[in-house]
């Protein structure tokens, strides 16, 4: 298996659960991300996937309801704000070759599933960072068809 603990120098990304739990402000997520600012000094990073991922909610939700409540807005507001406080990875060339390695390799109902989590990890690979998520399985199964070329993937698991 292709798992390895996250180092002290390590720089992570964050996974869109976490992403998620920060936008709501759930206690072990703003503790983790505070924590994780104290000691690398600068904010986690975020993938081009998981901005995609977190406005598609928000855009999926206007479509289907035709409008935009108050509640939602604010929601919105929240994200955009923390998103900007962030570096954000975009999904480049080198990324594109290591989700296609590992996006062949799995079966039509892992791709399916877990396709954004595959970008996610190619993402943070191609630029050298570690994720920080909640679900440790999805990305053990990911790891398991990285590119030998590639190392190890640097993963933290914070749950609440």
């Amino acid at each position: 298996m292709a798992i390895g603990s996250v180092l002290s120098e390590t720089s992570l990304v964050i996974d869109t659960d976490i992403l998620t739990d920060w936008r709501y402000q759930k206690p072990y997520a703003r503790q983790a991300i505070s924590d994780y600012i104290s000691r690398a000094k600068r904010a986690p990073s975020i993938t081009s996937i998981s901005v995609f991922e977190a406005l598609f909610g928000f855009e999926k939700k206007a479509a289907r309801i035709g409008a935009v409540d108050d509640r939602t807005l604010q929601d919105r507001l929240r994200l955009d704000q923390l998103i900007s406080g962030c570096p954000v990875l975009p999904f480049d060339q080198s990324a594109a070759t290591i989700a296609s390695y590992i996006f062949s390799r799995l079966s039509q109902s892992h791709r399916n599933k877990h396709w954004g989590d595959v970008f996610i990890t190619a993402t943070a690979l191609a630029h050298g960072h570690g994720i920080a998520t909640r679900n440790r399985d999805d990305f053990v199964l990911i790891a398991e068809h990285l590119p030998l070329s590639h190392g190890l993937l640097r993963l933290v698991i914070w749950k609440p």
